[in-house]
């Protein structure tokens, strides 16, 4: 079952969590690719003397982009049947994974989103608000989700840079596809926020109801 899983982790200058996540996540024996976003905190010869499995951006693209580099590498060099997203800050448990994958593997969903009790913006309470009574959706931004790696090769030329992939959603709903929902605790996030500042931010989740409307 767990074989068929691959994890997959964006990373930019958060080495010293990124550490204990891929520690953890290596001894539950799970599959694990991470994404070094040009990296200044030697992410990189950490990745190398560890041997762990990554690719690295020669410059920075930022989260959505480093994911999108991620979906693609692994869709083209691995038969994985499911990706799984998570975030190298802490704040996901990795100790929920088993729980998670097992939930996954008798549902079987197109997506799995794994909805946080808590959100760290106002806009994010908005957004899930309104996804959740249209879509029954209650976290299009949890940055840990399960994707049938198959269908999203699909649709991968069609992800756009600047929407925190909540248009993955919206393209797998358009399909029919289904989408399921897992309630999950979170840790409290260490370090600054990987996408930007609260008022830029708040002004870019704002922009996603255009997927709606």
């Amino acid at each position: 079952m767990e074989k068929d899983y691959i994890i997959l982790i964006p990373s930019h200058n958060e080495l010293e969590s990124l550490k204990k996540v891929y520690s953890k996540i290596k001894k539950l024996k799970l599959s694990c690719l991470i994404v070094d976003d040009n990296s200044a905190d030697k992410t990189h010869p950490w990745l190398k003397k560890n041997r762990a499995i990554f690719i690295k951006n020669i410059k920075q693209l930022g989260y959505e982009q480093s994911l999108i580099a991620g979906f693609k590498y692994i869709t083209q060099k691995f038969n994985f049947k499911y990706i799984i997203t998570f975030d190298a800050d802490g704040e996901h448990k990795v100790k929920d994974l088993k729980k998670i994958i097992h939930f996954h593997s008798i549902k079987k969903p197109d997506i799995l989103i794994c909805n946080r009790l808590k959100f760290n913006r106002w806009s994010e309470y908005l957004l899930s608000f309104i996804f959740n009574q249209i879509f029954k959706i209650k976290d299009p931004l949890s940055g840990l989700k399960i994707y049938n790696s198959q269908k999203l090769k699909k649709i991968i030329q069609k992800i756009k840079k600047n929407m925190y992939l909540v248009d993955i959603i919206k393209i797998f709903k358009d399909k029919d596809y289904n989408i399921k929902n897992y309630e999950i605790h979170v840790n409290k996030r260490v370090g600054e926020p990987k996408v930007g500042n609260q008022f830029i931010v708040n002004l870019k989740i704002l922009s996603l109801f255009k997927l709606i409307f």
